[in-house]
């Protein structure tokens, strides 16, 4: 076909059945688009949840039953028949129902599994006609590269709708999902651009390949259009746990403090000759470290053959891309009893020696309990008035408002470790008044070291004679125990 500028193009056979197929294409790929689009919003679902949150100060009430909303989306595989969302959509749940893309019946669904430090849950629906037509959303193995296009899909407040955002990649990094003022086990998130907002946390983030990179779950009050996303290599970590254990019961962790070692005066000290290395400052007794022989004053050079370098940092993906996070993520990811090899420069009056330390990870047991749904709950004991609780950072934060408005001999608790298995603290949180507690009143918030036990004998003359044993209080239990053999 010929065309000169300036004449009027004729339409030849040629040039019309030319057309002809590029329409043909061009609406094909449309109608591929918006069918995938429709499918793809058939698998993102509202979810309707009505929760009763534990009143941590007055343990034996629950707060007013209040009503929020989340996204979640469809799995496959075998999860088929299981919503994925976030674990703070769910939290405190007294029921959820779950909503598909245009359809007016909300369905029924139940929690099978949350875990608050990934923030993941899996929710069961049961009801077929909820699933009819409606397809798995795949999520890929990967984690996505800086500066791609990303798409966030859910019911944030403000509409009824399905909403679609658009942003990029801005940064890799490591977070601690519960947000705990006192820090806790930390694991990789993706930070976006793209707006997440209120009802959007639970819903799919996706790539440019149309699978989802993660899941949506916080963003950033103080800044513009800033949010983070659960990566999927932790969601799959979260389905594979569950899918084996059957439950989800804690993020492992070595159990040691660390210091970084950028300092040369420091490192002269510690008689430190070459490159990389941070100082360990403190092993819990209890920890996987403890039991593998770790010691206060070692130097932590690897991690599984992973350089730990001076500030802590070790490669993300691989050295070329440049990217470096904690090294504490090597750790995380690992499940309860999976094998953990340590490269340690260990402490001695001499020189320092190379050795191997070799470990299973698992969960580090803290004495002041951390996270509700983990290993804090609201627990009490009431006698003569006197109201007994176990000391966890929950009651802190509801008792104080700020943890630092705590007394500081609580506050201390908080960095010391549990030498026993049943090791917890006490304290006397408050004192319902009654005449049989008559001038202690004001009493609260101050932690329960020993109970009084009466030990009456015979003397020499006859008389009865009493002592007074002063036991070491263990655990809110063994408190319970020693009172009921008192009163017996």
């Amino acid at each position: 076909v010929q065309v000169t500028l300036g004449q009027k193009l004729k339409r030849t056979p040629l040039l019309q059945l030319l057309v002809s197929c590029l329409m043909e294409d061009s609406n094909a790929a449309e109608a591929e688009r918006v069918a995938r689009s429709s499918s793809l919003h058939r698998s993102v679902v509202k979810i309707f949840v009505r929760s009763a949150a534990p009143n941590w100060t007055s343990p034996w009430q629950t707060r007013p039953q209040g009503a929020s909303t989340g996204s979640g989306l469809c799995l496959g595989g075998c999860h088929a028949r299981q919503v994925l969302t976030n674990a703070h959509v769910v939290r405190d749940a007294v029921t959820v129902r779950v909503l598909r893309h245009g359809d007016a019946t909300r369905y029924p669904a139940r929690v099978v599994c949350s875990s608050p430090q990934c923030d993941l849950a899996l929710l069961e629906v049961t009801d077929d006609a909820f699933w009819a037509g409606i397809g798995a959303i795949e999520m890929t193995e990967e984690v996505p590269s800086l500066d791609s296009d990303v798409l966030t899909v859910g019911y944030p407040v403000g509409g009824d709708n399905i909403s679609v955002t658009r942003g990029v990649v801005s940064r890799i990094d490591l977070m601690d999902y519960t947000f705990s003022p006192v820090g806790g086990e930390r694991q990789p998130v993706i930070q976006v651009d793209a707006a997440i907002n209120p009802g959007n946390s639970g819903g799919p983030v996706l790539g440019t390949h149309g699978r989802a990179i993660g899941v949506a779950f916080a963003g950033l009050k103080s800044g513009e259009n800033i949010g983070y996303v659960i990566p999927s290599t932790v969601v799959h970590f979260f389905l594979r746990r569950y899918k084996e254990e059957g439950a989800f019961v804690g993020l492992c962790s070595l159990g040691i403090r660390v210091q970084q070692m950028q300092n040369p005066a420091l490192r002269r000290l510690h008689q430190i000759d070459r490159a990389g290395g941070v100082l360990v400052v403190d092993v819990a007794p209890r920890s996987s470290a403890a039991a593998a022989g770790m010691c206060a004053g070692d130097v932590l050079l690897a991690v599984d053959g992973v350089p730990v370098a001076e500030d802590a940092s070790v490669p993300f993906r691989d050295a070329s891309s440049g990217e470096r996070i904690g090294f504490d993520y090597l750790v995380t990811q690992k499940v309860t009893g999976e094998r953990v090899e340590l490269s340690v420069l260990r402490k001695s009056p001499a020189a320092r020696s190379l050795t191997t330390l070799t470990l299973f990870a698992a969960p580090l047991e803290k004495l002041v309990l951390r996270v509700p749904g983990v290993d804090a709950v609201p627990s009490y004991f009431v006698v003569g008035g006197l109201v007994f609780m176990t000391l966890t950072l929950p009651w802190l934060g509801e008792r104080f408002r700020d943890i630092r408005r705590a007394p500081s001999e609580l506050q201390e608790k908080l960095t010391e470790h549990k030498t026993l298995p049943d090791q917890e603290v006490v304290v006397l949180a408050k004192v319902l008044a009654a005449e049989v507690n008559y001038g202690y009143e004001d009493l609260n918030c101050v932690q329960l070291l020993k109970f009084g036990t009466r030990d009456v004998s015979g003397s020499e003359d006859g008389k009865a004679t009493e002592d007074i044993a002063m036991v070491e209080i263990r655990s809110l239990k063994h408190l319970r125990q020693l009172v009921n053999l008192a009163l017996s």
